[in-house]
């Protein structure tokens, strides 16, 4: 951060800028929230915000938030921006390890839409990379809708670089009736098909942007360990594979979740990565129970004709950012 950063922040923080106190500013933080984010929140989002609003009546709760805030994977860290008395701007900060490092995600930066324009968000971001950087933490990390510009240009002037773009997808209510390509077929995933679908995972789902997933890797894995794993959690999973004869083009992994939807996951070669996710999609689509939605994170733009086709829609596209606090 430059010196000129630093008394631009230090002069407006005085009067308006001040940590998160989950004890005072859950319940106007989640009206804030809702307000600017409305137009993108699922079941689940709206689902996060009440609770969020029943936290705010528990005082036991809201003790141990208070002393927890800089060691949990849920935003009870950050600060906001007061005018008057209200708060009229957020930014939260999750902590997450990777690699044995602690990093911090950057999140619901939300300001009223009468305040914009003031230069509020720059100097919440600001504030949230110091404490990132006064924290140890190697890189801070923040994820913004691909659509929306001015977020995006305020983030890149602030050193943040593009890492990858993800797309999250939900299933219409309508089931395709199409057919499976010729000369593919679909069978149990097996276990000699752990070799190539733990590869395509590493492509498919980085860790640096799907560590906040409902997913492991030993729920995949077949044998002994996975069993185990499984049975220990009490997890479960459905998966499948598609051969051109005996070549394997992909996987898909179906997980049930307490969520809004269930979780499908795909792991495909490049070469075959279309026809594979339309083939496997289209079959989850016609074999598993239409009462539940069913939802894939995946790379953005990539397969998106073959999502389309086997009945899936857009919920959102995120351009995930990253600066070096080095």
């Amino acid at each position: 951060m430059s010196t000129l950063s630093n008394l631009l922040l230090s002069a407006t923080s005085q009067k308006h800028l001040r940590p998160f106190d989950p004890r005072r500013d859950l319940g106007p933080v989640a009206d804030l929230v809702e307000q600017c984010f409305a137009d993108t929140l699922d079941p689940d989002g709206e689902r996060y915000l009440k609770h969020m609003r029943a936290a705010a009546k528990n005082p036991g709760l809201l003790r141990w938030a208070s002393v927890a805030a800089e060691f949990s994977s849920v935003p009870l860290n950050g600060y906001v921006w007061e005018e008057d008395g209200k708060i009229v701007g957020n930014i939260s900060l999750i902590p997450f390890i990777l690699h044995n490092y602690r990093y911090y995600l950057i999140a619901n930066v939300a300001v009223k839409p009468d305040f914009r324009r003031r230069g509020i968000a720059r100097k919440l971001t600001l504030q949230a990379v110091d404490h990132a950087r006064r924290r140890g933490a190697p890189r801070a990390w923040l994820h913004v809708r691909e659509n929306n510009e001015a977020a995006i240009n305020l983030y890149q002037s602030l050193d943040f670089r593009e890492q990858a773009r993800r797309t999250t997808w939900y299933t219409q209510r309508e089931i395709p009736l199409g057919t499976l390509p010729d000369g593919v077929r679909i069978v149990t995933r097996r276990g000699q098909h752990w070799s190539a679908q733990r590869k395509w995972l590493a492509r498919n789902y980085p860790p640096e942007v799907t560590w906040h997933l409902p997913f492991s890797k030993a729920l995949l894995r077949p044998g002994l360990l996975g069993a185990l794993y499984r049975v220990f959690t009490g997890s479960f999973s459905r998966q499948w594979s598609v051969l051109s004869g005996d070549r394997l083009l992909g996987v898909l992994a179906w997980q049930p979740s307490g969520n809004f939807a269930d979780t499908l996951w795909l792991f495909t070669s490049i070469e075959d990565e279309e026809m594979a996710a339309y083939t496997l999609l289209l079959h989850a689509r016609q074999h598993l129970s239409p009462r539940r939605p069913l939802a894939l994170d995946y790379p953005a733009h990539r397969v998106d004709d073959s999502m389309q086709s086997a009945g899936f829609y857009v919920h959102q596209t995120l351009i995930w950012m990253s600066t070096d606090l080095s």
